[in-house]
């Protein structure tokens, strides 16, 4: 029968034993070499209270066994520091991000020498695995996920090395498996490797467009093993970074070779849509759909051509606007407030596209559907809580202002136009005197479309 750790008259005993099984260990490692198992149940009693949560348990646990039994065999040692590696990662989404991934780091990387290839071939992918995904995370939080929008360099230079050294992790762990023939954990690896270059595209450079072709091979050979009728999960996740990557070189594309990336990612999304449904998947569906609306708007958005704005076809557009609709039944402010500040800008962005020149009332609804769109994603998106995004937001405000003061109360929207705009610039003016006096910046800094440019005008 199970014990189940969750059970909290269980949690004290064990705890109290680990501790004495250990010492009875020390005493005795010297004569006998018997407790290799002993070892990996204490490992696994760690485990379990990782599994419900107490990862302060488990790490003490793992610490004890490193500290207190001497002359660990390397294998024992490094499943220990293996697991202690996972539950440091597990812990970064919790507290201490930086710090439990630096840990976490060091701990794949002692597993890696512990664990030869020729030994145990599979445990030594495992970690390479381990330390791949933390220094993905890792780099993540270093250069916060993308570029900053003003240009500012930040933490790229480190961003970038550590996804390389999360691609080495992943490719050393792709060889072992391939060879193995374990072909769920290749698929899942060589989605880790599209994941890995798919960030490495975002810090911008020439190499750009390179990482999302590799990332785009990557998440490919994925879903060779990841099928619809055996993995279908899966492949909904994988189809849906595919897409990402898609639009995501699009978007350093231009004409035909732009629009038929933005066929692959539309493509790529209904693909992910098909598997992830209301009712099963809703929150997945919700990322999903998102996304599929981005793509759709970039396919219809107006194209300027000798001075003129051309006007395309608005069918997509309101595709994009129904997909984002959906989205926000599940993404709710109180439920999921960024998400919902996210979700809410596209739309408003979507609904000014959608006006158009602004030439009747039908464009004067979207306009004000925009308007009220913005304003609430300003709710979340405060100026304390989120500078950048709310100057975006501001600016996208002015633009649906400017647009409807050439249909109603000219006066009353153009001021309101300026307004928004003012509080945009305030916010921009205020973060590039904070970066000047750190002394940032630089000429190679290549300034990425601020929100002027985001939507027409």
């Amino acid at each position: 029968m199970a014990i189940e750790m969750s059970s909290p008259w269980m949690v004290g005993p064990v705890f109290a034993v680990a501790g004495a099984a250990l010492a009875w260990i020390a005493t005795e490692y010297r004569t006998r070499k018997t407790y290799r198992g002993i070892l990996l149940l204490l490992a696994k009693c760690a485990d379990d209270f990782a599994g419900v949560g107490q990862v302060e348990k488990a790490l003490s646990i793992y610490d004890q066994i490193l500290k207190g039994v001497p002359r660990l065999e390397p294998a024992v040692r490094g499943e220990i520091r293996f697991r202690e590696g996972l539950s440091r990662y597990a812990s970064s989404f919790e507290r201490a991000r930086e710090e439990n991934l630096a840990l976490a780091v060091e701990a794949f990387e002692e597993a890696i020498r512990l664990f030869k290839v020729e030994a145990d071939p599979i445990e030594h992918a495992q970690a390479q695995n381990g330390l791949g995904i933390s220094l993905v995370r890792l780099s993540e939080i270093e250069g916060d996920g993308v570029p900053d929008p003003s240009g500012r360099k930040g933490g790229a230079e480190e961003m970038a090395k550590n996804l390389n050294r999360a691609i080495l992790a992943f490719e050393a762990a792709l060889k072992i498996y391939a060879a193995e023939g374990r072909g769920q954990e290749e698929a899942q690896t060589e989605n880790n490797i599209g994941d890995a270059y798919l960030l490495l595209s975002q810090i911008g450079g020439p190499k750009a467009a390179e990482a999302l072709d590799k990332a785009i091979e990557a998440y490919e050979a994925a879903l060779k093993f990841r099928t619809a009728e055996a993995h279908p999960e899966d492949r909904a996740e994988t189809q849906t970074s595919l897409g990402r990557a898609w639009m995501a070189l699009a978007q350093l594309a231009e004409g035909d070779l732009r629009e038929g990336h933005l066929d692959r990612a539309i493509s790529s999304f209904k693909a992910a849509l098909e598997i992830r449904t209301k009712e099963d998947h809703p929150q997945q569906r919700a990322e999903t759909q998102t996304l599929f609306g981005m793509a759709l708007v970039l396919e219809a958005e107006p194209q300027a051509a000798e001075g003129e704005i051309r006007w395309s076809d608005r069918e997509g557009l309101k595709k994009a606007i129904e997909a984002y609709e959906d989205a926000l039944a599940v993404r709710t402010q109180e439920a999921r407030p960024l998400e919902f500040a996210e979700t809410k800008n596209l739309l408003g962005e979507a609904l000014v596209i959608l006006a158009g020149a602004a030439n009747g009332p039908a464009d004067g609804a979207n306009l004000k559907r925009a308007i009220r769109a913005f304003e609430e994603a300003l709710e979340v998106r405060t100026q304390d809580f989120d500078p950048e995004g709310y100057a975006e937001i501001q600016n996208n405000l002015g633009v649906a202002y400017r647009k409807l003061s050439k249909l109603e109360d000219r006066e009353g929207n153009l001021e309101r136009s300026i307004l928004a705009y003012e509080a945009a610039l305030r916010v921009r003016a205020a973060g590039a005197r904070r970066w000047g006096e750190k002394g940032g910046g630089g000429e190679d800094s290549g300034a990425e479309k601020s929100g002027d440019e985001a939507l027409p005008s």
